[in-house]
Formats: C-alpha cells, sequence, structure tokens
C-alpha cells in the first residue's frame, strides 16, 4: 500500500513546467514498437506489485495488437511515484499517460500539467463512469479523470478459522453490518495470545498474540469517520469537521481497537505481520480490511494455497457506508498527447472501458467504472463467474458498491494535499497511542486555521 507524501516543492516544480509545456515532454517516434513507420509511440506509467504488472501490461498488448497505428510502452514506477514523477516533470521526461495518486492530483490539474477532459465526459464519449470516481475540483470545473477502477473497502476473512471456532460469518449485507459493539465483541473472541487466552480472560499478554481479530482499521480510517456522521471535510467541500465529536469518537475507537481491547496490530506490530494472504492463511489475522484490489493477491492464494476466502461489509457506528478509492489514470498535457490527441484519446477509451479490462476485473484487481456492469445481470455474471469471487460478492459487494458508498474527499477536496501535511502526522501519533484523539485533533486544528484561514467553516 502506499502513503501519500509531502508534496512540499511541488507547486515551485508545477510553475516550471508550465512554461516547458511548450517543449517535448512526452515522446514520439517514428518507428513504432511493432518496427514499423509511422506508428504513434505512447508511454504509460503504473505502479503494482508483480501480478498488476502483469495484468497492465497484458492490456498493453492487447491494445498494440487492436491499434496497429499506435504502439503503447508500458513503465512500472516502484517506490514514491508522486516523488518520481515530479523528477519527471523537472526534466521534461513525463509519461503521456499514466496512473496518479488521487490525494496529489489537484495541484497538477491547476497548474495545467494534466489535461482536461471534461469534454470527453459532456460529450458521452467516454462513457457513463460511476458519479463517486469522477475527479473535479470545482463546479463545472477542469475533470481530470475518473478511477479506472472501482475500489470499495470490505472486510476480507477465512472462513476456515470461523468454522474452526463455530463463528457465524461476518455479514455480508448492509441491512445487516454489525453494530460497533458487536463487532469488537467478535474481534475479541478471534484474538488469542500464545497461550491460548482471549482479551477478555485473566493473564491475556497483548505482547504476545498468536491471531488479531482484525487488521488493517487505519489505513480506512475514513469509513469509519463516515459511519459515525463525521469525517474530515463535509461533502461539499466547505465545512471541516475533524473537530466534530462523532469524529472524535470514532478515532477514539479506533485507538481502543489497539490498546484497549488488543484486538488489532498495533503499527509496529504490523510490521511484523506477513502480507495479507499469508496473513489469512496461516491465521495470524482473522479478519483484514482492504481494498477490493486484494482480490487478485487473495484470489490467487484461494487458487494456490487453498485459502478459504469469504467477504463481508465494514461493521457500522450509526450507519453502514465504505468509501471508493479507484486510481484515476490521467493524460499529461505535452506536445506528443496534443500532437497525436486522437490516437491518445483512443488508448484512454479503451483501458477505461470495463470490457477492455475484463481480464483484471475477474483477476479481482480491479471492479468495473461504470453503473451498468452493477445493474445488468449478464455484465455482473461476466465479470464475477470466476473461482475467486465468493458467492456472497454480490451483496457483500456489488450493493455495498451500489448503495453504501460517501464520496472520498480525494475526488473533490483541492486542498486535501496541503491539509494532509497537517493531519497526518496528528493522525499517527493516534495510532501510536502518543495521544488520545481529543488531544491529536486539539493539535491540529489550530494550524488548519493557521493555513486555510476563513476559506473554510469549522465545526
Amino acid at each position: 500500500m502506499r502513503k501519500r507524501k509531502s508534496l512540499i516543492g511541488l507547486i515551485g516544480v508545477l510553475v516550471l513546467l508550465v512554461g516547458m509545456l511548450s517543449g517535448c515532454l512526452g515522446g514520439t517516434s517514428a518507428t513504432g514498437g511493432s518496427g514499423k513507420k509511422g506508428v504513434v509511440q505512447l508511454k504509460f506509467t503504473y505502479w503494482g506489485d508483480p501480478l498488476e504488472k502483469k495484468s497492465i501490461e497484458d492490456i498493453l498488448k492487447a491494445f498494440n495488437k487492436s491499434h496497429p497505428n499506435i504502439y503503447v510502452t508500458g513503465q512500472q514506477i516502484q517506490g514514491n511515484y508522486l516523488e518520481k514523477m515530479t523528477t519527471m516533470a523537472s526534466s521534461n521526461t513525463l509519461p503521456d499517460v499514466g496512473y496518479f495518486t488521487e490525494g496529489s492530483l489537484s495541484p497538477w490539474v491547476k497548474s495545467g500539467a494534466i489535461k482536461d477532459l471534461k469534454p470527453l465526459f459532456d460529450s458521452g464519449e467516454f462513457g457513463d463512469k460511476l458519479k463517486y470516481s469522477i475527479f473535479q475540483y470545482e463546479k463545472d470545473g477542469p475533470i481530470a479523470g475518473s478511477s479506472v477502477a472501482n475500489e470499495v473497502n470490505n472486510i476480507y476473512y477465512n472462513k476456515e478459522l470461523f468454522d474452526e471456532l463455530g463463528m457465524p460469518y461476518p455479514p455480508a449485507k448492509a441491512e445487516d453490518a454489525w453494530t460497533w459493539d458487536e463487532f469488537v465483541d467478535v474481534a475479541k473472541k478471534l484474538t488469542v495470545d500464545r497461550n491460548g487466552k482471549h482479551p477478555d480472560d485473566p493473564g491475556f499478554d497483548p505482547k504476545n498474540i498468536k491471531t488479531y481479530g482484525v487488521s488493517n482499521f487505519t489505513y480506512f480510517y475514513e469509513n469509519f469517520l463516515f459511519s459515525n456522521d463525521g469525517g474530515i471535510i463535509s461533502e461539499d467541500g466547505k465545512t471541516i469537521l475533524l473537530n466534530k465529536p462523532e469524529t472524535i469518537e470514532a478515532l477514539q475507537r479506533m485507538q481502543d481497537l489497539m490498546y484497549v481491547y488488543h484486538v488489532m496490530p498495533t503499527p509496529a506490530s504490523l510490521s511484523t505481520l506477513p502480507n495479507t494472504d499469508t496473513a489469512l492463511l496461516t491465521k495470524r489475522v482473522a479478519m483484514d480490511v482492504d481494498g477490493q484490489w486484494a482480490m487478485q493477491v487473495l484470489g490467487e492464494a484461494e487458487k494456490q494455497k487453498n485459502l478459504k476466502l469469504g467477504i463481508g461489509v465494514l461493521p457500522k457506528m450509526k450507519k453502514a457506508v465504505t468509501s471508493s478509492a479507484g486510481t484515476p489514470i490521467v493524460v499529461f498535457n505535452n506536445d506528443n498527447t496534443k500532437k497525436h490527441w486522437n490516437e491518445t484519446k483512443e488508448f484512454l477509451k479503451f483501458i477505461m472501458d470495463p470490457s477492455n479490462s475484463l481480464p483484471l476485473i475477474q483477476a479481482g484487481l480491479w471492479m468495473p467504472n461504470e453503473e451498468k456492469w452493477y445493474k445488468d445481470p449478464e455484465l455482473v455474471k461476466k465479470w464475477t463467474d470466476t473461482k475467486i469471487h465468493p458467492k456472497e460478492y454480490k451483496t457483500a459487494v456489488i450493493d455495498w458498491a451500489m448503495n453504501n458508498v460517501q464520496k472520498n474527499p480525494n475526488y473533490f477536496w483541492a486542498d486535501r494535499s496541503e491539509a494532509s501535511q497537517i493531519i497526518s502526522p496528528a493522525l499517527d501519533l493516534i495510532w501510536t497511542n502518543k495521544k488520545s484523539a481529543q488531544e491529536a485533533v486539539n493539535d491540529i486544528m489550530p494550524k488548519l486555521k493557521k493555513k486555510f484561514g476563513d476559506k473554510y467553516k469549522y465545526e
């Protein structure tokens, strides 16, 4: 999983970049990858593990085969993607099309470094994408794109462990979602130390836990702020909600999972656990909160290692809710994409069409980004009738994605990146138990007000 890094110095780079846009930032050649002259060349950058790399390279091969006049070369970027994009911008080596980190997109759109795709959306040429997956920071303003895949958050679990303990599986329908107290109770029953004791047992040893009830909550913490009628910012982008009592309560409840109930690994303990698939398979973790993309790795564990994978909806505080965190694919506004816009557009439309990315969707890496793929039974069957999608997937994921998504601020909050430079370090103090939720929020609010002044209202 990636973490958003600071954008210190980025704005200066982008100002420089705007002046360079008349230069050649992308690249074209008279000779394509097929060796034929007159083939337009494009470069596409992305991140991901080896499975994602294979999936992306396969879709690029399919495109190149079906478009003999265009050749797209893929470049996997490992490490800090945003940092490397910034370096490319300063050295005139940006790609033509590529993934982009959601929370850091707005400054690049504002600078003009990323092409406005609003005409494609307005004309209907780009397809009817899910409304909550569109990246637009001003009403009627530029659209940087939409998520290449819909990536809602769920609970993944090992059915075998629940069967061994004679416990019912996590609910697979939003209307049946565990209340917070029910969830904590289940997590305590699933958590056991190396002496066989549970958190409520005398002599339980929180420093020697064999199986944690749940993992990965803090990475997806905003789901639970939403669930408690809190959040970072209101959906209209006008009011900071961090100091709202409901937000603070939700943050404290997540801290308590680690340090009061001992059902979730602390950041220090998490670093010693294996990857999600191995953690579930070896029963080091009973339940894991993760994004849809985890289905690809977990699906491989199903096929290769006989993991009995289950999927359920998230527990609720006041309401059952999830969010989506799909990566946008953007067009960099350089000479090559300007000169070859029709070819660039052809590739963009291809990779953003679920029909063309079906192998990635069936493999569990992506979910479709168009509503019809969730409502048409034939289309639903086309992408979920596989060996890796659990039988409860229809209600736990498809219905969940249609009816219970609250829009992620990454899609509409232009100041997300700058605000995160203040918010994220303070939240880390909650996750490491150095401050209570109230204390951390008390530290954050004056800094936000100093940074943004009266631009926002405050609860």
